[in-house]
């Protein structure tokens, strides 16, 4: 494998004052044993056993021989564990055929280890569609790479902040949805990264008290938890010193919020989002103006109806849905209540259609349904609009629920350990 240059990258990304004042913080956060790194991790563990949540980590294989034994232990507690790269590099700079040599080493170590792991996200957030090919040659069932940043900074954002947002290639969340995305030929989950995470917040954003800083992620969750999106809150275990009274208001937050919210690890939500997209609605046409709906999916699976009248049971759930609570479900219909789209329409709109837990149903009569859409080219920039003309327009609708029972958002704690001691830190620059 040739040689890359840690140093390099991390001083394009960090910016000279930020390295330094990274290297100044080490010797706090990181010792000459594996200590130091455990009491973070405990630390971290008790926070989130209080709120009855999980995390999934994110760790540089080649500091797990030397260190294998916590990572096994706090496995066995339940934290999900993914591959942070087999060194901690930018896999931007590397060939295809070096991405998957790296990957299936990385992934070897893992194995030898007894460290499960299913999704993959790249050091300093860098990515591209080589490493999403690579992810896809070696099976991999997620990647947790690509970035979306809230602007909640104001007055606070420093030179520092906007160079690493525009490092990591940071998107902004305004322009596109915080949820993952099924790329179906590669059967690969794409879950996007919630900035600012810990490292902007202690490092890169000027703040004039801590009290100030806690607000971050609360104000970030709001957002998020209106839309019915996933916050994936980025905490690197080593400084949650820094960062515990700012992950403690935002639990508090979302298991206080209603309707609720699916607290979960990566790989629950990756599997989550797979098996929901190939759930099934079987519809069955009892008379002229009444359906019978039929769920198959997963367990958790919900079927909700908007401005519908249920000859079955149903409940209040949010956003003036009812959720069907009896199986099968009757409704009482002038129009088809699902999604129809012309034979032409563009692919990734059904796609991404399907994903959201519409119903959509291919037709050449545009008069038969609520809404119809014939679109030939359909954009990621477009999602977001097109959601929330959806949502808004309040006709007749039949969907699946984005999350399990009900759920209106979903938050996912996660963070990456790239390194466990000072020797491995000191290691990393050596390429080692």
């Amino acid at each position: 494998m040739r040689s890359i240059k840690p140093l390099t990258t991390a001083l394009t990304g960090k910016g000279p004052a930020t390295l330094f004042k990274r290297v100044w913080t080490i010797g706090k956060r990181y010792g000459l044993t594996v200590v130091r790194m455990e009491r973070s991790l405990a630390q971290l563990s008790q926070i989130l056993r209080q709120f009855d949540c999980r995390a999934t980590l994110a760790v540089t294989a080649v500091a797990l021989p030397r260190n294998s034994a916590v990572i096994q232990e706090c496995q066995a507690q339940g934290i999900e564990f993914a591959v942070h790269g087999y060194r901690h590099i930018d896999y931007t700079q590397l060939s295809l055929e070096e991405q998957c040599a790296h990957l299936r080493k990385a992934a070897q170590v893992f194995r030898d280890l007894g460290i499960h792991f299913d999704g993959f996200r790249c050091p300093y957030l860098r990515w591209n569609d080589g490493i999403l090919a690579a992810l896809d040659q070696a099976g991999f069932a997620y990647d947790g790479s690509a970035s979306l940043v809230w602007n909640v900074a104001g007055a606070h954002v420093t030179e520092s902040y906007e160079r690493v947002l525009h490092f990591y290639g940071a998107q902004p969340a305004a322009d596109y949805m915080a949820l993952p995305a099924l790329n179906t030929a590669k059967n690969l989950v794409r879950i996007p990264y919630c900035l600012p995470d810990d490292e902007s917040l202690v490092e890169r954003l000027g703040w004039d008290s801590p009290a100030e800083m806690d607000q971050v992620w609360p104000a970030m969750f709001r957002q998020i938890h209106d839309q019915g999106e996933l916050f994936t809150l980025g905490l690197h275990p080593e400084r949650i010193e820094d960062c515990s009274s700012a992950l403690m208001a935002t639990l508090q937050e979302v298991r206080a919020v209603a309707p609720t919210v699916w607290c979960a690890r990566l790989n629950e939500i990756a599997a989550w989002w797979k098996a929901r997209y190939a759930a099934a609605v079987d519809v069955t046409d009892i008379q002229e103006d009444l359906l019978q709906l039929t769920v198959h999916g997963p367990e958790g699976t919900t079927l909700l109806l908007r401005s519908l009248e249920a000859n079955t049971a149903t409940e209040p759930c949010f956003d003036d849905y009812q959720r069907a609570t009896e199986m099968p479900c009757v409704v009482r219909v002038h129009q088809r209540p699902f999604i129809g789209v012309s034979p032409g329409v563009a692919p990734a709109l059904t796609c991404f259609l399907k994903q959201q837990g519409y119903l959509v149903e291919t037709a050449l009569n545009p008069g038969l349904y609520t809404v119809y859409l014939d679109g030939e080219t359909f954009s990621r920039q477009e999602e977001r609009n097109l959601i929330r003309q959806i949502e808004e327009a309040r006709f007749p609708l039949v969907r699946l629920g984005r999350w399990p029972n009900g759920a209106h958002s979903a938050l996912a704690i996660t963070g990456d350990i790239d390194a466990l001691t000072l020797w491995d830190y000191g290691l990393r620059f050596l390429g080692r």
